[in-house]
């Protein structure tokens, strides 16, 4: 299987997509939150990715909020704010 197959296969896609943005949310929160934590790039995705998630699960339900499509503007945006949170929870669970 050549590397076009491989890349036009929905799985693959999605996999490549969810991956852009855990980095792209877990680098927006790093930013947000500057330190001198040492994150490498995995743990900046899976940062970015349960911010995602956990932002876009219980931001609606604290505070009433609508559900947002997580590859929204406002979804983002939540996922953003989720992931900076853990970033400051790894600072502290790294830091003791």
């Amino acid at each position: 299987m050549d590397l076009q197959h491989l890349l036009d296969h929905p799985m693959v896609q999605q996999f490549l997509l969810w991956t852009a943005l855990g980095l792209g949310v877990g680098v927006a929160a790093k930013i947000i939150i500057p330190g001198s934590e040492n994150m490498g790039w995995l743990r900046t995705i899976l940062v970015g990715l349960i911010g995602t998630f956990a932002g876009n699960f219980l931001a609606p339900k604290i505070f009433d909020w609508p559900a947002f499509a997580v590859f929204s503007l406002p979804g983002i945006a939540i996922g953003v704010a989720g992931a900076v949170v853990f970033v400051v929870v790894n600072r502290i669970v790294t830091s003791s």
